[in-house]
């Protein structure tokens, strides 16, 4: 990953990698592409891929393949560790008995890799974390193909900037990859800490069709691409393959960008978030936007106080500056709305208390669990507005919970305030938005039959096609997830008539 507002890492990404004699130009002339696209710097974000052309919505904008990539260790037993596929009966390798294919041709196909990871894993007897059996793939395809290597060297590492407690962990990761990689795979110490540096800046979480993520990964072509808390494309998964896919109409000159973070969090918390991991103050458009103060950033905004208007109001900076009490008018109702800040903040404290109560039970018990996250929520529904990163947070919990409980009426009414939240957050082609409709439809489709009602189908036949038209632009016709929610609607279009014939 790229971007960068500072002077010294864009001298460092511009041009060609000298070392290797590698243009950038070249490297993207090897992607997958189905658009002219060519790597330009700028002021603003330094490297970057712009467009060639006019780009519409939906369009599959490049696709790329891993140089490295690992199912996650919560997944180890249910993905398969060569093509990613979920599901059906999976075969444990058995020699190392840690990774797990779903048929013989892919463990055949993965054997090239494995065969050298796997001798290690029977003698250190443990399953290294996912990071470190990610970065012992990179070094053992290095090993195999060294001129291959070529493409992780052109990824920034932003080495100089990383401070020393940073470092450290690196130093302490490097010795357990030692242990786990063959003894020529083995790097030198500085290079090993380079290697680390660039895993943390360019590594990818691996996500299925509803964006939970599954595995990590390296793409050494799609790190290119720059970030934007509003970006036109979105990343998507077929598998281990990562595709581009445009979500927004892109102009010949304009930058392409993906989101690097979680862009529901509130402005100051993003930027600090890609300040610390890629040393870049982001200026984006949603970013300048709510910096201003002019406009209210739904994200971190607190709720109106009158009963009859729930509009988002701008919060105080901080109880740090002083201010006991806060004034503000509703640019809905008009009314002037005053905070005791402390009481507000008090509040918000015991919630987030609640709230860490209930995390810390839900292995054990989702349905004493479930009462701390409602004592949350009761609270900061009074203050909070509605698209509030927290709200969102304690709602999408309570959803979880109230699935697993079979609390269907409970677990709907709240996911269907997260559709609204969604649509104040995000674009109406936006993945997140999408699957939230789709999850949402699933949960009425969970009811009992005889509970459904014409209404109800109505409803969720609405829901589907919604689903259907935003999941077609973010992940494609053919994709397993459109699939399945085509499937649905066809299911609930043959019931909806069955009923109407009744």
């Amino acid at each position: 990953m790229t971007q960068s507002s500072n002077t010294q890492e864009k001298n460092i990404n511009t041009g060609t990698n000298v070392e290797q004699g590698l243009s950038f130009n070249e490297q993207i002339s090897k992607m997958k592409t189905n658009v002219k696209s060519e790597i330009r710097t700028n002021d603003q974000s330094g490297r970057g891929i712009f467009a060639l052309q006019n780009i519409p919505s939906g369009t599959l904008v490049m696709e790329d393949m891993s140089y490295a990539s690992v199912v996650d260790d919560a997944n180890l037993s249910i993905i398969c560790s060569n093509c990613f596929m979920k599901g059906g009966k999976l075969l444990c390798c058995a020699n190392c008995k840690i990774v797990y294919y779903c048929s013989k041709e892919c463990q055949r196909n993965d054997w090239a890799i494995h065969q050298h990871e796997c001798k290690i894993f029977v003698k250190v007897q443990r399953k290294p974390p996912t990071s470190i059996r990610l970065i012992c793939r990179i070094l053992i395809r290095r090993m195999s193909d060294p001129a291959s290597f070529k493409e992780i060297e052109n990824l920034q590492s932003n080495r100089n900037l990383f401070k020393q407690e940073k470092i450290e962990p690196f130093v302490q990761m490097s010795m357990v990859v030692r242990e786990c990689v063959p003894k020529e795979a083995i790097l030198n110490s500085s290079d090993m800490i380079e290697l680390f540096c660039r895993f943390t800046e360019n590594s990818f979480s691996i996500m299925d069709g509803e964006m939970i993520p599954n595995g990590a990964a390296i793409y050494s072509n799609t790190s290119l691409i720059n970030h934007s808390c509003q970006p036109n494309c979105v990343v998507v998964f077929e598998k281990s393959k990562m595709m581009i896919r445009c979500i927004e109409p892109i102009m010949k000159d304009q930058e392409i960008t993906i989101n690097y973070i979680d862009v529901s969090q509130p402005g100051e918390e993003r930027r600090k978030e890609l300040q610390d991991r890629y040393y870049f103050i982001c200026k984006c458009e949603l970013c300048e936007y709510y910096k201003s103060k002019s406009h209210v950033d739904p994200r971190s905004a607190l709720r109106c106080q009158n009963p009859t208007c729930s509009n988002a109001i701008e919060p105080p900076e901080s109880l740090e500056l002083g201010v006991e009490e806060y004034t503000s008018t509703c640019s809905v109702c008009s009314k002037e709305i005053h905070y005791d800040v402390a009481d507000v903040e008090k509040r918000l404290s015991v919630a987030l208390e609640f709230f860490d109560k209930g995390t810390e039970l839900r292995d054990q018990d989702d349905r004493q669990a479930v009462t701390f996250f409602e004592q949350t929520f009761k609270i900061q529904q009074e203050l909070l507005y509605e698209a509030n990163y927290n709200m969102i947070r304690t709602r999408k919990t309570l959803v979880e919970i109230y699935c697993n409980l079979k609390d269907w009426k409970k677990a709907l009414d709240h996911s269907l305030k997260l559709i609204e939240s969604y649509r104040i957050l995000y674009s109406k082609s936006h993945p997140l938005l999408s699957l939230q409709i789709y999850s949402t439809a699933r949960i009425y489709l969970s009811f009992d039959y005889n509970d459904i009602k014409v209404k109800d189908l109505e409803k969720i036949d609405e829901l589907l096609r919604e689903a259907l038209k935003g999941l077609e632009i973010t992940h494609g016709y053919q994709h397993p997830i459109t699939k399945m929610v085509e499937m649905n609607l066809w299911d609930v279009e043959g019931e909806l008539g069955l009923k109407k014939g009744e």
